[in-house]
């Protein structure tokens, strides 16, 4: 069996599919691995380093696909890619299908096979291949370091000869894994945290960090925050409004927001996906691509995530992948196959 890993071409996409260490174990496993020349690049990782973990470095997308039985994407392909697909291909990468159901069509139509992990179904022996709480968790962390770089002040107290330096007052909007990591980071930089979920169990978690709980986004408490981290999404829907611009009023001018559900539509009325927008004096970061600003560690996480779902269901004495559709792993991220959207 032949895996290939194409160079990302998807517009901000910095990660890599595979790393050195998972082209290394795919290849103990018996399987032949072909990539693309310099796809590891932006995430750090040499054409070389691939060589000696004993991948076939190839010249162009072309060769890269041509005869691999198995396909290792960050995203889905773009259009332009489906040149390259054969119908006796597996996918295997996060392809939004919930967002993009018209993509979904064209895969089917092309006949390939398609795994999306961005599907993987919440249970205990699929935690180490869930691609959605790799990527947030990095996700949260960089998107308190985004808002930190834009922030004029201090993060910590500071108390010093020259006068008292109060602590930032930081508040995330949706404790998920992305908001816990986002209160974690913003606590261990010395931040007053502050966070708000309309699931009541998340309360427990949020204290558990140090941070207050609120249940109420008030004029008081809104006029007291310096950053807001916003991250509420359901796939397959637009993100909800949880900042009206009335609220923004009440906001300090000079105050920072990070939107992370940018791409779907935004938590804010004002945010515009991968743009810098004023509104009231208030800057709002429209940003749901953070992961890939720390691309050397999201993809070490999130190849090791596709290695663990392909040893799952890979037969070492067969060398084919064991598909059993009675298995909820396989039936909740198996999008398409047989010419059929699933």
């Amino acid at each position: 069996m032949i895996i290939s890993i194409p160079k990302e071409i998807k517009p901000y996409e910095t990660r890599v599919a595979a790393t050195p260490e998972t082209v290394h174990k795919f290849i103990r496993l018996g399987l032949n691995v072909k990539i693309e020349q310099n796809a590891g690049q932006l995430a750090g990782f040499s054409d070389e380093e691939y060589r000696q973990a004993g991948a076939e470095i190839c010249t162009n997308a072309q060769q890269t696909y041509s005869n691999a039985n198995l396909i290792l994407k960050i995203n889905a392909p773009q259009p332009q890619e489906d040149i390259f697909l054969q119908s006796d291909m597996t996918i295997i990468g996060n392809f939004q299908a919930l967002d993009t159901p018209e993509r979904t069509k064209d895969f089917a139509r092309l006949g390939v096979q398609c795994f999306a992990l961005d599907l993987i179904p919440r249970i205990s022996r699929a935690q180490s291949m869930d691609i959605l709480s790799s990527q947030n968790n990095l996700a949260g962390y960089r998107a308190v370091i985004e808002a930190l770089n834009h922030f004029n002040k201090a993060t910590p107290l500071m108390m010093t000869a020259a006068g008292t330096v109060p602590p930032a007052k930081v508040l995330v909007l949706g404790v998920g894994v992305a908001g816990l990591q986002a209160i974690a980071t913003a606590k261990r930089l010395g931040a007053q945290v502050y966070a708000s979920d309309i699931r009541p169990e998340t309360q427990e978690q949020t204290i558990s960090l140090g941070a207050k709980f609120v249940e109420k986004l008030t004029s008081d408490l809104l006029n007291k925050i310096d950053i807001i981290i916003t991250i509420a999404i359901t796939a397959g829907k637009k993100a909800p409004i949880l900042l009206k611009d009335s609220q923004l009023l009440a906001m300090s001018p000079n105050s920072i927001i990070i939107d992370m559900a940018a791409d779907n539509g935004g938590n804010t009325e004002a945010t515009q996906a991968d743009k810098i927008i004023i509104r009231h004096g208030i800057k709002i970061i429209g940003n749901s691509h953070l992961a890939t600003m720390i691309p050397n560690s999201a993809s070490r996480l999130f190849a090791n995530n596709i290695y663990n779902f392909i040893a799952a269901v890979f037969d070492k004495e067969s060398q084919q992948l064991t598909l059993n559709f009675q298995d909820e792993l396989i039936r909740q991220t198996c999008i398409c196959r047989n010419g059929e959207v699933l």
